[in-house]
């Protein structure tokens, strides 16, 4: 009889860990998942009794895939209540918890104040935390587990700032979510947080995402965006944006210089493929002195292409950019026509967003009978170009350059023309493409997540004057880094890992 007990206990016990869940957030390393468990001892039949049955080792699953959370003082601005008055601001990650003061560009944390941004609670791990300030700080920044009432309740970890921007990884682990605070007035733009550690990878991606398959930093872009610490984000991280620098908050570049930019949402029905809100059409410097566009920078996927209207026509002017320095009418002259940058083919997807397309700062004049034209030199580079386009976006910058330039046997020398309906506009000397996108095309994540290897960047310039019939090869590229000595331009600054330095010219021609 004794021994039948002891058979029952022992069935009783193995189903009974037959039926006990796996621990959520068990093993060392992401993906070993099917980790074989240590074997139960099993208790000596002559033994009076047995002895506890000891728990089952977790069986380790996978780390909660990296999810990279942003929260920018443009999106939650409207939230902020002021030290002592913790609102809650909710976005696609989450709701964060902001018991700040309302800079008028920044979310201010003070010392000695009731004062503390907090994240929303992660699947995973925080891992990474990144600070963008309107001004430079100098100081400690206390990452604390509860927000409390002193500058450091619950403080677990501290780290010092000098400058504009800090990125910081933390030395400790099981924080989930956090409460920022700092040991001086610190007036914060952008928080960026990194969380979990998996891969994410989709083995088997989408052969036709959506532009940028991982979220945009901003859920509802503002088409007047605030001016963020980022000089080339002004509170984005979009991949295409060269550095821009706003010292004066005023919309142009630097008080110094002729210089203006303006962001263009797509504005038909279009939604970001991230989140609700308009998805992002271009973004173009425009320069007072030349009449023309310095670039445009914007992202090419197929998704802006879908042919929902026709070629709209509806040359005007920029409703972001001074009137006054912009072409008065639509008129072509000099033996120039209008040059798009970006062109009305790449933005089809509605009729108020091809509409955009044809604001004069994204018209230059060109050449019609040999430049722009079929068969033209930069009608072959933009037939090429459209052949990039992937699965994966493919980001560009179309630019203007006024200074005298040679190549390929071609030469073209500055000069004022008369071009819609002024008589004070620079001829551009060459144009050029800057390109990024990652090498297969189809790997369904953002370029800022990917290595130097997944990558792949180049630039295309075309003298101005080249004959007719030229076509786009090795001798007309150069690497990004090049361009930016020739033109003073840095590109791509949001991709950290972008191969600037070096390009294959087989990789795009």
């Amino acid at each position: 009889m004794r021994r039948f007990f002891t058979f029952v206990l022992l069935v009783s016990a193995s189903l009974f860990l037959a039926c006990e869940p796996e621990y959520p957030f068990g093993g060392d390393e992401p993906g070993n998942g099917n980790q074989t468990q240590d074997p139960i001892p099993v208790p000596k039949p002559e033994e009076p009794e047995p002895d506890p049955t000891p728990e089952p080792e977790p069986d380790p699953t996978p780390e909660p895939a990296e999810v990279t959370a942003t929260l920018t003082y443009s999106e939650c601005k409207s939230s902020i209540g002021g030290y002592g008055k913790p609102a809650n601001y909710r976005n696609s990650y989450g709701t964060w918890v902001v018991c700040a003061y309302d800079f008028g560009s920044a979310i201010q944390i003070n010392k000695g104040k009731v004062a503390y941004i907090g994240t929303p609670t992660f699947e995973g791990d925080i891992k990474r935390i990144s600070l963008q300030f309107v001004e430079s700080f100098s100081g400690e920044i206390y990452l604390c587990s509860e927000s409390g009432t002193t500058s450091v309740a619950g403080q677990f970890e501290s780290f010092k700032c000098s400058g504009i921007s800090k990125e910081y990884t933390l030395t400790t682990s099981g924080h989930k979510s956090l409460y920022i605070r700092s040991s001086a007035c610190a007036r914060i733009s952008k928080i960026t947080i990194v969380a979990g550690g998996g891969s994410g990878t989709n083995p088997n991606p989408d052969p036709t995402p959506d532009p940028d398959p991982t979220p945009d930093p901003d859920p509802t872009p503002d088409p007047n965006p605030t001016p963020g610490t980022n000089p080339s984000t002004y509170a984005y991280d979009w991949a295409e944006l060269p550095v821009m620098v706003d010292s004066n908050r005023d919309g142009r570049l630097d008080s110094n210089t002729s210089l203006y930019y303006a962001h263009h949402l797509c504005a038909g029905s279009e939604k970001n493929a991230q989140r609700n809100g308009s998805a992002r059409n271009y973004t173009v410097c425009y320069s007072a002195t030349h009449h023309c566009p310095l670039w445009v920078a914007a992202p090419r996927h197929s998704s802006y292409e879908v042919k929902n209207t026709s070629r709209t026509e509806a040359y005007g002017k920029d409703p972001k950019i001074p009137s006054d320095i912009q072409y008065v009418r639509k008129d072509a002259d000099s033996g120039c026509n209008n040059g798009h940058m970006l062109g009305s083919a790449e933005r089809l997807c509605s009729s108020a967003t091809n509409k955009q397309v044809f604001y004069f700062t994204n018209i230059a004049p060109q050449y019609q009978d040999t430049f722009n034209t079929g068969g033209g030199a930069w009608n072959n580079l933009e037939g090429l170009v459209d052949g990039l386009v992937c699965s994966d976006t493919l980001y560009v910058v179309i630019g203007c350059y006024f200074e005298s330039f040679s190549k390929n046997g071609a030469s073209a020398s500055p000069k004022t023309i008369s071009f819609g309906g002024r008589s004070d506009v620079s001829c551009p000397t060459m144009f050029y493409y800057a390109l990024l996108r990652t090498k297969k095309g189809n790997l369904g994540k953002r370029v800022q997540d990917c290595s130097a290897s997944e990558l792949q960047c180049a630039a295309f310039t075309i003298c101005h004057e080249m004959a007719k019939g030229h076509k786009p090869q090795a001798a007309d590229m150069m690497s990004i880094s090049e361009l930016e000595k020739l033109t003073g331009v840095t590109y791509f600054p949001n991709v950290k890992n972008a191969p600037k330095t070096t390009y294959n010219a087989n990789d795009w021609l």
